[in-house]
């Protein structure tokens, strides 16, 4: 474990600007990183946006495709990137994938690598880069501000959208710091002197709310792994360790924690601890129970939800209300929240009804737009459904005690783990093998999380047995991400098909889920759903 206090990490910003200056590096510039959750990715976050450059992130674990399909659009002049990684007690190294990415960024003035599991060198004979422990080297000056207007685009979050390639959402620097400012702030009650641990990847946009507490004047705490390795207490020992006040988990990470049997007040002590959030997916009533028998009685339970979209929460916690068990609490500041049926109607004085989740007024972090569109793709993404008002793709219901429930997605986007992917990226890959003709994926609803699905309609003379199952899982891992492999895959004979010709993920969801299918009258072949009855 390191420790690093304002005065040394303001040193290293300060290292890293100097580099970037010296290559070059001018305000709409882009810097990305894909590294780990470490103080290098910080630090050049920092470095990068006080010089007016745009960031972005993805996480190690992204295979070189996801990579590529992000950072290229982005025509980034540096990236940070380090040789591997350690997961479950493994070794993974990057270093293959490093040159298959870096072949495919001309643009690239220069590439920083962390030395990270000892395999850097490896990469001398195929890439000209610099040693990040060179940085150690250049002159300690004050870290310079660029000044830049409210609007300036500073970060670059990737969203997977049906079709075509993920979608780089650009957002504001100013919109940043007042959404999770008044965020942290107001509504999880975060201030200075308050250390802050939220489980994120690089690829999460919880990893730029996590950074963001540093403006609060709290300590944040930064961990890459597994928070499961090596067994379910590693999560709360570090919080012990560090003395957190307010952390921040995955539903699905408290549920496997309550599955396990393990009961983490017995052997830690959890006194520093105020609150305690969730997100990602819903969080259940039994959960909310287990954590205030298991983790601490006087604890605030924050169940908050948002999206990349706009970095940030639609609803969440409120420190000075009641906390009912299943139920988040209300809507964040600022944002006209609201839950809608079918003709448009509000179902606020309708508890329990669900309905599409919409914001009807404007907010700091309605993000600038897509990195590439003219403004219709990002127009079609949260206006089209619904004239004039942002919606967010969330099911969703009010409860009677003012609250909310979120229920899961309403379009086709996947999301096990609380970790958005789209299913465009799933088709390229597992559509450029032979044996696969067509295929479609939806998330299922699935022991209080999502699970991916993946049917396959296979090519003449093929037949999906334990072994082309296991290709499959294995080409889409090594492009993609262990995220993007799906939990089963079946095959079927057609796959169902809009009239204009676009494949219904969202019927076949509803499908397998039990849930009447809306406007069957728009399918071609709306009896190939019956294979897909579960």
């Amino acid at each position: 474990m390191q420790h690093w206090s304002n005065s040394e990490l303001s040193k290293l910003v300060s290292q890293v600007q100097f580099e970037l200056e010296n290559i070059g590096v001018v305000p709409g510039d882009v810097v990305v990183a894909w590294t780990g959750n470490g103080i290098e990715t910080l630090a050049t976050m920092l470095a990068a946006n006080a010089l007016g450059a745009v960031f972005s992130s993805a996480s190690l674990d992204f295979g070189h495709t996801a990579v590529v399909d992000r950072f290229k659009q982005l025509k980034p002049k540096v990236l940070l990137t380090c040789d591997g990684y350690q997961y479950n007690g493994k070794t993974i190294d990057r270093t293959d994938e490093i040159i298959q990415v870096t072949s495919n960024l001309d643009s690239l003035e220069l590439i920083l690598v962390v030395d990270q599991i000892g395999t850097r060198d490896s990469l001398k004979s195929f890439l000209k880069f610099n040693e990040w422990e060179t940085l150690n080297s250049n002159p300690v000056n004050d870290v310079k501000y660029v000044r830049r207007e409210f609007n300036e685009p500073a970060f670059v979050l990737f969203t997977s959208g049906t079709t075509g390639l993920p979608k780089g959402i650009i957002h504001r620097a100013g919109g940043f710091i007042l959404k999770h400012m008044m965020e942290q702030r107001l509504h999880c009650d975060i201030k200075s002197g308050d250390v802050v641990f939220y489980y994120t990847t690089t690829g999460w946009m919880m990893w730029n709310w996590l950074v963001s507490n540093l403006m609060q004047g709290a300590t944040i705490v930064l961990y890459d792994g597994n928070p499961l390795f090596p067994d379910e207490s590693r999560i709360f020992k570090l919080c012990e360790e560090n003395r957190v006040t307010f952390v921040g988990v995955s539903a699905k990470f408290i549920d496997a924690v309550r599955k396990s049997g393990f009961h983490p007040n017995k052997s830690l002590n959890f006194a520093s601890i105020r609150t305690l959030a969730s997100t990602g997916s819903p969080l259940n009533s039994d959960n909310y129970i287990w954590i205030h028998e298991n983790i601490k009685t006087d604890l605030h339970i924050g169940s908050i939800s948002g999206g990349t979209d706009i970095c940030g929460c639609f609803v969440g916690c409120d420190p000075t209300k009641e906390v009912w068990a299943g139920e988040i609490q209300g809507p964040i500041l600022g944002q006209d929240v609201d839950v809608i049926d079918e003709n448009g109607k509000s179902l606020r004085d309708s508890p329990g009804k669900e309905g599409e989740l919409i914001n009807r007024n404007s907010f700091p972090t309605v993000p600038l737009g897509f990195i590439g569109d003219d403004g219709t793709k990002f127009h079609e993404a949260y206006f089209e459904a619904n004239k004039g008002v942002w919606t967010h793709g969330d099911y969703a219901s009010f409860t009677s005690n003012g609250g909310f429930v979120i229920h899961g997605r309403s379009d086709a986007t996947l999301k096990p783990g609380g970790v958005r992917l789209g299913t465009a990226e799933i088709y390229r890959v597992v559509e450029s093998m032979a044996q696969i003709r067509e295929s479609i994926v939806v998330g299922q609803k699935w022991q209080d999380d999502v699970r991916t699905v993946l049917f396959v309609v296979l090519t003449a003379g093929h037949v999906l047995n334990d072994e082309l199952i296991k290709q499959i899982k294995a080409k889409i891992k090594a492009e993609l991400s262990p995220r993007h492999v799906p939990a089963l895959i079946i095959q079927v004979t057609e796959i169902p098909i809009t009239r204009s010709g676009k494949i219904a993920e969202i019927a076949v969801r509803e499908t397998i889920e039990g849930r009447p299918v809306k406007n069957l009258a728009s399918l071609v072949n709306p009896d190939s759903l019956t294979q897909y009855v579960t």
